[in-house]
């Protein structure tokens, strides 16, 4: 059975095991496949940040506060955008926690 967790501001994300993402380029999506499912997703450049700063060291906040300084937005809101996307990716397998990668 899966958890469905939301992620916390001190939550430490890292990328799925079998999931793995590629620019097609400046100004063009990111392609992220999930081996397991073989599902294919496309995404934006703000998700193409927030998965290249998902290293399983920088919590959530950290990430936002990393990326306040790239996307001209207030902290507070890509910080609650973050967690939404985050749930959402958690959800579907494509991140998972950090600590709880190994269990």
């Amino acid at each position: 059975m899966r958890w469905i967790m939301s992620a916390a501001d001190d939550t430490r994300l890292c990328l799925g095991e079998d999931v793995a993402f590629q620019s097609l380029g400046d100004g063009h999506e990111t392609v992220v496949v999930s081996l397991k499912t073989g599902f294919l997703y496309s995404c934006n450049d703000t998700t193409r940040a927030f998965l290249e700063a998902v290293d399983g060291n920088k919590t959530l906040a950290e990430i936002s506060r990393e990326l306040v300084a790239v996307f001209a937005v207030a902290e507070d809101r890509l910080l609650n955008d973050l967690r939404l996307l985050a749930d959402r990716m958690l959800a579907e397998g494509l991140i998972s926690v950090a600590n709880e990668k190994n269990a």
